[in-house]
C-alpha cells in the first residue's frame, strides 16, 4: 500500500509540472477580433493571441456584459487546446439566457495561467441590439423558436419607436414585466411544456399597438428502438423502427432521419432520407453483398441519436405472397398466389391458415422450385361453408414473411345419392323399383333433375333416362344388371353411386328373430358374413305391416354388424320387419330377419270359441280359433288367459278362478274338478307383454252324474236289506214290545184332568190341611231385577240356606211346639235384616211355601196329632220372557206344605 501511495503522488507531480511547462505564461492580452450571434442565443467569439502564448492548452477568462454600463452578466474560464495548424485564431461559443436581440451584449478576454499572472484585459466588444433598430412595429424574441420541455426560458418586447410595454402574455397569461433596458421589458416562463400547435407569445405597447408570435416546445430525439432490415423481393431493403415518444410537432421542426451505410473503417457514408411518418427507410440491394452494416441518425433542434444496425440479407428475406385468388369446389379448393422478385434458385415454405365458423386450421407447403405464380390444392373441406384464407411464405427454414390480407370463398353445395333397389316379380321380367335418398348441403333448387342408368349383362349397352322424383320402376330381365344414379345440378353432375341387381334365384328361407324395441328405439346386430366385402343394408317399411310400405334402408360399413335406429318416425303397437341383407360382388343376398315393436299394447281382436264343446258331469272341454301370426296384431301373442265364474244359483258368482295357456298355438285345454249339474261361465282373452285384450264369453252347464245316483240308490237298497234280515230273526220280541207300548187294557178308565178336584181329591187322600184352613192363601210374586254378577252363582245349591225359620232339606222336623216365625205378605217375619234366600247363587229369589199342593210320601204321626215330615220340596220357576242381562226380573215362587 505504501508503494502505490508513493508511486500515484510521484504521477500527480509529473502532471502538474508538465501542465505548467505547457501551459506557458500571459505577457500579453489577446485581441478580440469578432463577435457573432449563431441564433436568438449563441454568441460566437473570435480573438487572437501572442505568438509566443501559443501552448497546448491555453487558459482564457471571459466576461459578458450588457448593455452600455457593461454589467456583468455572466463569466467563464475556457480552456482553448491549440490547432496542430499552430493558428493563432480561437474561437468559442457563448450561450445567453436572454436573447441576444434584446438587449447589447459586450465580451473581453483575458490569459490566465498558472505560473505567472493574469494578462490584462481585452477591450470591450459589444454586438447591438435590434432596440437601437428604428421600427415602428412591435418586436418580439425569440421568435419561431424550439424551445426544450420543462426549461426556462426569457422573452423580451421592443415597443415600437416612443413607446413603452405595457402587456405581456404568454399562452394568454399575463406576466410580471422585468426592465432590460429603458424601452425594453421581459418575462421569464418555469416549466414549459410542450403541445401541437406552439405557444402565442403576446406584447401591446402603450401605443395600442400588439403583435403575437409563435413558439414551440418540444423533446430531444430518442434512440431508434426494435431497428429491423429485411428484402420481400431481393431487390430493395426495407428497414424499419420504433421512434420511441412519439413527436408533437411536423412540418419543418420535425425529426429527421436518415440511414447511413458505415464504412470498413468505421465511418458513415452519404445519408439516405427516410419516411419520418412511417419509420421506416429504403435502399437497394447491392449485387453480390450479402452483410450490411447501417445506422440510423435522427435529429431536431434540440439534439440528434444514433442507432446502428448489422445483418446478412440471406437472413432477412420476407417474401410477400400477392394477387391471392382461390377456385372453390364442393370438399376441396385451389389457392394461387404471386411471389415476385428476384428469388431464382431459392426453396420457400408458405403456411396456409384456414378459418370457419370460428375454427382454424393451419397448412405447410414447400416450394421446392420458385414460379412466379405458385398454386396448392387444399383437401377436407366441407361443403357449403364459408371459409376465410390467409398465407405467409419464406425461405425454407427461415422465418416467415408477412400475412396477407383474409380471402373469402364459399365452397360448393354437396349433393351425395343413397340408392337402393326393390325386386318384385319371379319371372323372366322383374319389375325393378330403384329409390334414391338425396343428401344436398345446400338448397334443393340447385338439382334440376336425376339421371338413372341401367347395364345388363347381356346387353352391349346401358340405358338412360331421366327422372324428377326420388324413385323410378325399371324392367330386367333375370340376369345380372347394373344401375346408376346420378343428380343433374347447376353446378354440374354430381358423383354417381351405383348398386346391383343380382340374378334371378331362389331366396332361401330364413327365421325370424323377435326383438324388442325401447323408448329410445330399436338396437339391431346380427352375425358377421365374411364375403359381406362391402358391408350390409338394412331396410324396413316405416308403415309397419301395413299395405303401403314405405321403404326405408339404412347401409352399415362391412366391418360393423349393429345399427341402432332411434324412435323418431316408428310408432307403438306396430309391428315393423327388419331385413338385413349382406353386400357381395353379385348384389345383396338376404341375412337375417328381425320383427319387434317399439311398445307392445294390448290385443285388439276376439278369440273365436267354439260352441259345440265336450262337456260331462265334471269337465269342460274348451276349443278356440285365433290367427296370433296375424302382424296386425299391437304385439306378439304370448298366450290365452281363461277366466271361469261358478254360478250355483244362475243369478250370482260364488267363485273365479283364471287359468293360463302359455302357448300361443295351443288352441284347446281341458277343463276338469268342475261341479254336476252346474252352470259356469267361460271368459277367454289372447294376451301380449301388454297385457290381455278382450274377452270372449261363453256359458255351460255340467251334466248330472248318473252314476253317483245310482250308486246312492244302490247302497240304500242294500241297507234295507240288511236291517231286514237282521230284524226277521228276532221278530217276536220285537211284537211283543211293540203290543205292550201300542196296547191298552180293557179295565183302565182315562178321563180329561180335572184342576180343580183332581187337587182337592189328591189333597184329601193325602190328608193335608183344607185350603181355607191356610193361613197363607194369598200368594204374592216380588220380582226384583238381577246383576250378571248375581246370575254367575246358581240359584239354590246343596249349602244354600233359607230365611231364619224356614225348613230346608235335610233340616231336623218341625214339630208343632217348636215356635215358628210368622211370615209376612213378603216372606217370613225377621227376614227384612236377614240375607234374601238365593243370595249365594247372585240372584235374589222371594219364596212363599205352601205344601198343599205338593204331593208328599205319607209319614208317620207324631205326638199330638201333628204331621211330621223331615224335607219341604221347593220348587223355583224363573221366567224365560225377560233376559236378566237387559235389567230384567226373576221371579220364583216356592210352595211348602205345613
Amino acid at each position: 500500500m505504501y508503494l502505490l501511495w508513493s508511486a500515484t503522488v510521484l504521477f500527480m507531480t509529473c502532471v502538474q509540472h508538465a501542465h505548467r511547462l505547457s501551459a506557458g505564461s500571459c505577457d500579453s492580452q489577446p485581441n478580440i477580433v469578432e463577435l457573432h450571434a449563431k441564433d436568438t442565443w449563441n454568441l460566437e467569439v473570435r480573438w487572437t493571441a501572442n505568438e509566443k502564448q501559443i501552448r497546448k492548452f491555453q487558459v482564457y477568462e471571459f466576461q459578458i456584459g450588457s448593455n452600455e454600463s457593461f454589467t456583468v452578466v455572466d463569466q467563464k474560464n475556457v480552456s482553448i487546446e491549440a490547432s496542430e495548424t499552430g493558428a493563432p485564431l480561437y474561437t468559442w461559443v457563448w450561450t445567453s439566457a436572454l436573447p441576444l436581440p434584446c438587449a447589447d451584449h459586450s465580451v473581453r478576454v483575458r490569459c490566465v495561467s498558472v505560473s505567472s499572472l493574469a494578462s490584462s484585459w481585452s477591450e470591450w466588444t459589444t454586438i447591438t441590439g435590434h432596440h437601437h433598430l428604428p421600427s415602428g412595429q412591435v418586436r418580439l424574441f425569440p421568435m419561431q423558436q424550439v424551445l426544450r420541455e420543462g426549461s426556462s426560458a426569457i422573452f423580451c418586447c421592443i415597443p415600437a419607436d416612443g413607446a413603452n410595454v405595457t402587456t405581456m402574455k404568454m399562452a394568454n397569461k399575463p406576466y410580471s414585466l422585468d426592465p432590460v433596458s429603458q424601452h425594453v421589458r421581459a418575462i421569464r416562463v418555469e416549466g414549459l411544456k410542450p403541445n401541437r400547435f406552439g405557444l402565442n407569445f403576446i406584447c401591446q405597447d402603450d401605443s395600442g399597438k400588439k403583435r403575437t408570435v409563435l413558439n414551440y416546445v418540444t423533446f430531444p430525439p430518442e434512440i431508434p428502438q426494435n431497428l429491423t432490415c429485411g428484402t420481400s423481393d431481393l431487390r430493395e431493403v426495407v428497414c424499419s423502427w420504433i421512434p420511441g415518444r412519439k413527436p408533437n410537432l411536423y412540418s419543418f421542426r420535425r425529426r429527421n432521419y436518415t440511414l447511413h451505410f458505415q464504412s470498413s473503417d468505421g465511418g458513415y457514408g452519404a445519408g439516405v432520407p427516410c419516411d419520418v411518418m412511417h419509420s421506416r427507410c429504403t435502399f437497394s440491394v447491392v449485387p453480390e453483398q450479402s452483410f450490411y452494416n447501417i445506422s440510423i441518425l435522427v435529429k431536431n433542434a434540440l439534439g440528434e441519436e444514433r442507432q446502428n444496425y448489422a445483418f446478412n440479407i440471406s437472413d432477412r428475406v420476407f417474401p410477400v405472397a400477392a394477387d391471392v385468388s382461390v377456385i372453390a369446389g364442393v370438399t376441396d379448393a385451389e389457392i394461387s398466389w404471386a411471389l415476385t422478385g428476384n428469388f431464382s434458385g431459392l426453396q420457400f415454405s408458405c403456411r396456409i391458415t384456414l378459418e370457419s365458423a370460428g375454427e382454424q386450421r393451419e397448412l405447410q407447403f414447400v416450394i421446392p422450385e420458385w414460379e412466379q405464380r405458385v398454386c396448392v390444392r387444399v383437401q377436407q373441406l366441407q361443403p357449403s361453408c364459408q371459409y376465410s384464407v390467409t398465407l405467409c411464405c419464406g425461405l425454407q427454414g427461415k422465418h416467415c414473411g408477412p400475412t396477407t390480407a383474409p380471402t373469402h370463398f364459399s365452397t360448393d353445395p354437396l349433393v351425395m345419392l343413397d340408392v337402393w333397389r326393390k325386386i318384385e316379380g319371379r319371372g323372366l321380367n322383374r319389375i325393378i323399383t330403384v329409390l334414391w335418398k338425396t343428401f344436398n348441403s345446400g338448397s334443393d333448387s340447385n338439382i334440376q333433375l336425376f339421371e338413372v342408368c341401367v347395364k345388363q349383362t347381356d346387353a352391349e349397352e346401358k340405358v338412360c333416362e331421366n327422372a324428377t322424383k326420388a324413385q323410378v320402376d325399371l324392367t330386367v330381365g333375370p340376369g345380372v344388371c347394373h344401375v346408376s344414379v346420378r343428380a343433374v345440378t347447376l353446378m354440374g353432375l354430381s358423383v354417381p353411386n351405383n348398386i346391383t341387381i343380382p340374378a334371378l334365384h331362389l331366396v332361401p328361407e330364413v327365421l325370424e328373430k323377435r326383438i324388442m324395441g325401447n323408448t329410445e328405439g330399436f338396437q339391431l346386430s346380427w352375425s358377421s358374413v365374411a364375403s359381406a366385402t362391402c358391408g350390409y343394408n338394412v331396410e324396413w317399411c316405416m308403415m309397419g305391416s301395413a299395405a303401403q310400405c314405405d321403404l326405408q334402408w339404412s347401409k352399415v360399413p362391412a366391418n360393423q354388424t349393429s345399427l341402432f335406429l332411434r324412435a323418431d318416425g316408428f310408432r307403438k303397437g306396430c309391428r315393423y320387419t327388419f331385413r338385413i341383407l349382406s353386400c357381395h360382388g353379385e348384389g345383396y343376398r338376404i341375412h337375417e330377419k328381425h320383427v319387434g315393436y317399439l311398445e307392445e299394447q294390448k290385443p285388439l281382436q276376439f278369440p273365436e270359441l267354439f260352441h259345440s264343446v265336450s262337456v260331462s258331469w265334471s269337465s269342460v272341454k274348451l276349443e278356440w280359433t285365433f290367427n296370433e301370426e296375424d302382424p296386425a296384431h299391437p304385439g306378439f301373442i304370448t298366450g290365452y288367459m281363461i277366466t271361469v265364474y261358478s254360478d250355483s244359483d244362475q243369478n250370482a258368482s260364488h267363485s273365479l278362478w283364471n287359468v293360463s295357456v302359455d302357448r300361443p298355438d295351443w288352441k284347446t285345454l281341458d277343463m276338469a274338478g268342475l261341479g254336476e249339474n252346474q252352470q259356469y261361465v267361460f271368459c277367454l282373452a289372447a294376451c301380449t307383454r301388454a297385457g290381455c285384450g278382450p274377452v270372449t264369453i261363453l256359458t255351460i252347464t255340467t251334466h248330472q252324474n248318473s252314476y253317483l245316483l245310482l250308486a246312492k240308490v244302490l247302497i240304500l237298497f242294500l241297507v234295507l236289506i240288511g236291517c231286514f234280515l237282521c230284524c226277521w230273526s228276532c221278530r217276536k220280541t220285537l211284537m211283543e214290545i211293540t203290543g205292550d207300548v201300542f196296547s191298552l187294557q180293557s179295565d183302565h178308565m182315562m178321563k180329561v184332568l180335572q184342576l180343580d178336584g183332581d187337587l182337592y181329591e189328591v189333597s184329601e187322600k193325602l190328608r193335608v190341611l183344607l185350603v181355607e184352613d191356610c193361613k197363607y192363601c194369598d200368594l204374592e210374586i216380588v220380582e226384583a231385577p238381577s246383576t250378571t254378577a248375581e246370575k254367575s252363582q246358581v240359584l239354590l245349591n246343596n249349602n244354600s240356606k233359607g230365611p231364619k225359620g224356614l225348613p230346608m232339606l235335610g233340616d231336623p222336623p218341625l214339630t208343632e211346639n217348636r215356635p215358628a216365625h210368622r211370615p209376612t205378605q213378603l216372606g217370613w217375619a225377621g227376614m227384612e235384616d236377614a240375607p234374601m234366600w238365593g243370595e249365594q247363587g247372585g240372584e235374589t229369589v222371594m219364596s212363599m211355601m205352601n205344601l198343599t199342593y205338593l204331593p208328599s210320601p205319607q209319614f208317620p204321626k207324631g205326638p199330638a196329632g201333628a204331621a211330621e215330615f223331615t224335607r219341604t220340596d221347593s220348587i223355583n220357576h224363573r221366567s224365560q220372557d225377560t233376559d236378566p242381562s237387559n235389567g230384567g226380573y226373576v221371579a220364583a215362587v216356592t210352595m211348602v206344605k205345613m
